[in-house]
């Protein structure tokens, strides 16, 4: 049975690890102060110059053009919250070896119609990952540590945003502990 990682959760709060540890996850990362990763939300060029200071770091951003260029630099994951699928961003990820984030909190925290439309967005963007061979950490994305989703029920989203069974543990599995030993 493979080791599974959560890296993206939203706050920091006693017991936190061992609470993930009880849901069955190995590691986590925490984007939060006291957390071992930072978060870079990308505007405009100034924010890819930043220093590392030994945390994961995911560089968020809506512009397609800063994400491209975060691909050469010193970033763990990348974040791009409108799953646009940029054929030209797809590629440079992928020849970068940086994964996607898909945070399942994204699709959880919409309403009906909302919802169904982020479902079919991410599951054709996870589509374009395959076809150019991108990798991508399905995550919770949790605001509170009640609100983490267990590995099994990430691998269940993943296969209900189309990944075969093997691409949604390999998601929450082999490439986030690739990312960790980055």
């Amino acid at each position: 049975m493979p080791d599974y990682y959560d890296l993206d959760i939203r706050c920091w709060e006693r017991d936190l690890e061992s609470y993930a540890g009880s849901l069955g996850f190995r590691k986590i990362c925490c984007f939060s102060p006291e957390g071992n990763g930072v978060e870079i939300k990308g505007r405009g060029q100034n924010d890819l110059n930043f220093k590392r200071e030994g945390k994961l770091v995911l560089f968020l951003s809506e512009d397609i053009e800063l994400l491209k260029r975060a691909c050469r630099k010193d970033v763990d994951m990348l974040l791009f919250p409108r799953f646009l699928p940029d054929a030209g961003l797809i590629r440079i990820a992928a020849e970068s070896r940086k994964p996607f984030e898909i945070p399942i909190s994204m699709i959880l925290n919409k309403k009906a119609s909302d919802r169904a439309f982020m479902i079919s967005k991410i599951s054709f963007f996870l589509k374009m990952c395959n076809k150019y061979g991108a990798d991508f950490v399905l995550t919770s994305g949790a605001s509170s540590k009640f609100l983490m989703k267990s590995p099994a029920e990430l691998i269940s989203l993943g296969q209900a945003l189309g990944l075969s069974p093997d691409q949604a543990v390999k998601s929450v599995s082999m490439i986030p502990e690739y990312v960790l030993e980055g």
